[in-house]
This record gives C-alpha cells, sequence and structure tokens, in this order.
C-alpha cells in the first residue's frame, strides 16, 4: 500500500526507490555515502531546517577575512532575512528529491541553489563541477564540519554533494528519481540534458545563458561629489569584475543616459576595471573576444583603455563573446529611447538618481529585464532568479 499511497507527507519520488543501487560518483564529502542518503523530504520551513540555516549563517560570517563571498552568503541566511520566505511556506509541502546541475563560473550557486530547496524541505543531490574551486571547497569543509554533529543528521543524510564526468547514464538515473531537476546553463549543457528524461511527474527548471546591464544616467554621474562617485564606481566594479563576467548578472553591455562628457566616461570605465588592468592573461583574453566581437560586426568604433576594451554600437546587442573585460557601450538620447528596446536581459544595474523610477520605467520597457538593482547588487542572493520564484518553485501547494 505504502507503494501507492502518500504517507507522513512522503512524495512519489521518495517512495520505493533504493539509493543504495545508485551509480558509483565521486562524494564530494568523504563521510557521504548513497547507503544513508534519506529521500524522504521534511516538512516545508521545519524547525530543525530554520535552526541549520541559522547555524550555517553564524558559521560563515566568521570567514569574512579569507572568503568575504561566503561571509556576504551567510549574511543573506540571517534569520531576519528568512523570515517573510518562512511565512510563505506556511500551506506547502515539499516535491521529495531536488537534481541540481550547477556551473562551475560562480562557485557559490551549487550552494544557494540546494539552500533554496532545503527551505522547503527536500532531499538534494547536487552535481558540482569537476573543476575543484578553493571557495567552493571551503564551503564544503564547513557543510562537513556542521554534518558532523549530532543535531544536523536530519539535513546531512538528505543532502549530497557529487562529482562524476559527462555520463548519460549516471544524469538519467538520478533524473529518473527526482521530483524536481534544476539545470544551470549554458545553453548547450541545458539541451544535451533535456534529452534525458525525467519521471513522468517530475518538474524542471532552467537556468540559461544569459545577459546583464548597466544603465548610467550621464549627468546624475557628472554631478556626484568625491564620496559619491566612489560609493557607485566601487558597486559598479564588483558587479563587473566577479567572476570575469561569466556571472548572469554581471553587466556586459553599458548603456548611458545621455551622452557621458569624454573625461567622465573614460575615468568610469578605467576605474571600474582596475582589477583587470595588470593581469597579462586577461588582456589577451579581453584581445580575443574583442576581436571576435567585432568580426560578428554590429560594432562601430572600440576603444581601448586600462583593463577594459569597450565596443560602441548604434544599437544595442549582447555580445556573443565576454570575458577579460570586454563590454558593449551604447549612448541613448532619452529614457524613451531605453524603452524601446527589445531587451532580453536578466539584471540591470542602475546608476542614477531614483531606483524606483527606474524600476517603473524599465518595468514598462518593450524588453524583458529581470531584475533592477544599484551597484554592488547584481551578484546579490535573492529568493527569485530570472523572474523565478525558487521557495515556490521547490514546493507545491496543498489545499
Amino acid at each position: 500500500m505504502q507503494r501507492h499511497l502518500l504517507i507522513d507527507g512522503q512524495t512519489d519520488a521518495a517512495v520505493g526507490d533504493d539509493w543504495t543501487q545508485a551509480p558509483e560518483v565521486t562524494m564530494a564529502l568523504p563521510e557521504s555515502s548513497w547507503v544513508a542518503f534519506e529521500p524522504v523530504p521534511l516538512p516545508c520551513a521545519a524547525p530543525v531546517i530554520i535552526s541549520f540555516l541559522a547555524a550555517l549563517s553564524a558559521r560563515l560570517q566568521q570567514v569574512g577575512r579569507d572568503w568575504p563571498d561566503l561571509a556576504a552568503f551567510g549574511f543573506w541566511l540571517r534569520e531576519r532575512n528568512q523570515a517573510s520566505q518562512v511565512a510563505r511556506m506556511a500551506g506547502r509541502a515539499p516535491l521529495g528529491v531536488v537534481f541540481h546541475l550547477v556551473p562551475s563560473n560562480v562557485p557559490t550557486v551549487a550552494f544557494y541553489s540546494w539552500l533554496m530547496a532545503l527551505l522547503a524541505g527536500n532531499a538534494s543531490v547536487v552535481r558540482l563541477s569537476s573543476r575543484q574551486d578553493p571557495e567552493q571547497e571551503a564551503m564544503l569543509r564547513i557543510l562537513a564540519e556542521l554534518f558532523a554533529e549530532p543535531g544536523w543528521q536530519a539535513i546531512a543524510q538528505r543532502t549530497r554533494f557529487i562529482r562524476y564526468g559527462h555520463d548519460e547514464t549516471i544524469t538519467g538515473w538520478l533524473s529518473a528519481r527526482c521530483a524536481l531537476r534544476i539545470i544551470w546553463g549554458g545553453d548547450e549543457t541545458i539541451r544535451a540534458v533535456r534529452a534525458i528524461p525525467l519521471a513522468p511527474h517530475a518538474q524542471e527548471v532552467v537556468f540559461p545563458d544569459r545577459r546583464s546591464l548597466a544603465l548610467i544616467d550621464s549627468h546624475w554621474l557628472a554631478g556626484l561629489d568625491e564620496h559619491g562617485w566612489k560609493r557607485a564606481v566601487r558597486g559598479l566594479r564588483l558587479d563587473c569584475t566577479r567572476f570575469n563576467q561569466f556571472a548572469c548578472a554581471s553587466p556586459t553591455t553599458l548603456v548611458w543616459l545621455g551622452s557621458p562628457p569624454p573625461a567622465v566616461r573614460q575615468r568610469l570605465l578605467e576605474e571600474t576595471f582596475a582589477p583587470f588592468a595588470d593581469d597579462p592573461r586577461l588582456t589577451m583574453e579581453r584581445l580575443v573576444q574583442c576581436q571576435m566581437n567585432v568580426a560578428g560586426g554590429g560594432t562601430d568604433a572600440l576603444t581601448r583603455l586600462a583593463g577594459v576594451t569597450v565596443l560602441t554600437q548604434s544599437t544595442p546587442s549582447a555580445l556573443q563573446h565576454i570575458g577579460g573585460g570586454t563590454v558593449a557601450e551604447w549612448v541613448a538620447d532619452n529614457w524613451e529611447a531605453v524603452q524601446t528596446q527589445p531587451w532580453s536581459m536578466q539584471t540591470c544595474v542602475y546608476l542614477g538618481e531614483s531606483l524606483s523610477t527606474a524600476r517603473e520605467r524599465l518595468g514598462a520597457a518593450r524588453g524583458r529585464i529581470d531584475r533592477v538593482v544599484a551597484p554592488g547588487q547584481a551578484l546579490a542572493f535573492d529568493w527569485f532568479w530570472d523572474g523565478i520564484e525558487l521557495p515556490m518553485v521547490c514546493s507545491r501547494a496543498v489545499r
């Protein structure tokens, strides 16, 4: 009977599967195994989950000196920031096992995706890249320490971080047993994984390749005092240069609202991309990417500055080749010109007087822009991504 009726909150994916027969993979946490894996989920926002997230938040905020991104992750996870999402979990139920396929270019995405599923009570299998990133390894060590404590066994038993090569058999086995598959691009990865069947009841969410922009009010920027200037540029620098521009939320197109004074333009560009200026590897990468973009057409002028090469366009379009400080640039005469463009952008970083006004105007734009944020917030974690409300996607309504 238990194979056909849901008992004690169990879900279809959790019932009747023998995880001791799962394919052999490398466990990123050495004490883990398929034998001890528990696919039966916890209730949404169960007390043990909330307590664990608080413990993880506190632990991550202690490593700020060595791993500032992890410390920022911990600050975002603090209980105060969870409260609104926890309240929204009322009347919802978990899905079961969530299978995450995550990219290598932004190491913290793996943990972000896992925690969205965990808040909703789900068990998770997270496939990490074979490329071992130091920051990711530091996070895994922290998790290993927490999972060794008796109080967090319910979380540890429902979490597996794994590594394996490009093996359709393994991906197929896991896909057939998950209730939700989350794929974080690029586009070719999504196409390949989508060809691998899911169970009939399972759902899928994908985050394909996206691009982002920075919208800069030239008059506002030119009028800033030195303190305001440094604050704006410090935020934009973080948005543009973290992860070598490969994060989907990192601006690779700069849109000027009104023509900027040449000196203001040069200063902003050089100060924003200063971290790239003295790296010979990025200089070569920038050269190659720019040549490939120019060969593809659409570039009216090219400006080489310290740390950045700017491809000026008469009609804005996303660059096909990015990295190393390669950006497109377009000048809009007014807000109407911005609003009538057929944008397809993940994030817009707005440097201007009123963020709320920018959100309102871009919300009425012809194209799609999923987020409008202040400088320094493009890479900040959020409960929403690409217009998708992740805690809701990882759970189901119960009537």
